[in-house]
């Protein structure tokens, strides 16, 4: 029964691990940045260049951790959804799209989507590292 639900909590348990992450992220660039009281207002695009990295890395990381098994097959899925939301969400941004009051853009040249891509391969070299894929007689075990 764990390993049910162990399975049934990969994919909120990302999602809400991604979103945790954001918080540390906020308060160390918030600190750095406007601690030494050098930089005045608070600039947004650290912040909007490192949260989808983060945010991406964490998502395929703790997906895998959550896993009861096959981590490095739940990190490489996990990798593929995030890749399909990604360049979905690029190509809205570059073509300009409206949906109901809504103007997609790509902000900072394009830079956050990359990021997150980044971010995803990090995640599962993570994984991959964490838990190495073992091989019998030419099958993985």
């Amino acid at each position: 029964m764990q390993n049910i639900l162990r399975w049934l909590a990969v994919l909120p348990g990302a999602v809400v691990g991604a979103l945790i992450a954001l918080f540390p992220l906020h308060f160390v660039l918030y600190q750095t940045l406007t601690g030494s009281g050098i930089v005045e207002p608070y600039p947004q695009s650290p912040e909007r260049l490192l949260g989808p990295f983060v945010s991406a890395l964490v998502f395929v990381w703790a997906g895998s951790r959550i896993a009861p098994s096959r981590k490095v097959e739940t990190a490489a899925v996990l990798l593929g959804i995030l890749l399909l939301l990604i360049g979905a969400f690029f190509a809205l941004g570059l073509t300009g799209a409206h949906i109901g009051d809504v103007q997609y853009s790509l902000p900072l040249g394009g830079l956050p989507p990359a990021g997150a891509v980044v971010g995803a391969f990090a995640g599962l070299y993570l994984a991959r590292r964490q838990n190495p894929v073992t091989v019998r007689d030419g099958v993985p075990a």
